[in-house]
């Protein structure tokens, strides 16, 4: 039996906690690809104690942002995902899939706040309809891994 203090190290998963470090050094299936469309609805999502925006951009690109826009602290689930990014709906700040913020409607277009300001994002991959999404540290990700559902075509996986 376990106590107290082992459980609690155990189940808590969170950023800085013992085990949450260990998870996000690995790939986490996290959610069906043709729930998240271009330019359609974003989708929120809870991985690892993070409420984090999951949206598809115009050229298909899968971004996994902060559910918090940097500015102001508004929530991303109620952005508009537009043109290659999603835009903020408090000041119309608008965020691509890697994290830039490449508008701001009320500062001037060369203003360098636009190369500064970046919103909390993770790596994610698609492999046979699953998307993947890596919350460990900011060094290249490993590979996916090489589970065998993930191997087979794409015509021998269903995913549910």
């Amino acid at each position: 039996m376990l106590d107290k203090a082992d459980n609690e190290r155990l189940v808590r998963v969170g950023p800085g906690t013992p085990m949450g470090t260990l998870m996000r050094l690995y790939w986490i299936p996290f959610l069906k690809s043709s729930d998240v469309t271009p330019d359609g609805q974003p989708y929120q999502v809870r991985l690892l104690g993070e409420d984090l925006i999951a949206f598809r951009d115009t050229t298909g690109r899968v971004g996994l942002v902060d559910l918090a826009c940097p500015h102001r602290g508004a929530p991303m689930i109620f952005g508009r995902n537009e043109a290659d990014g999603l835009r903020c709906v408090y000041h119309g700040w608008k965020f691509t899939v890697d994290g830039r913020c490449v508008e701001m409607p009320a500062e001037r277009p060369d203003t360098p706040m636009l190369s500064r300001v970046r919103i909390k994002t993770y790596p994610v991959r698609e492999r046979n309809g699953m998307l993947w999404a890596y919350l460990g540290p900011d060094t290249p990700p490993p590979e996916l891994p090489d589970v065998e559902w993930n191997l087979v075509p794409p015509a021998h996986c269903h995913v549910s």
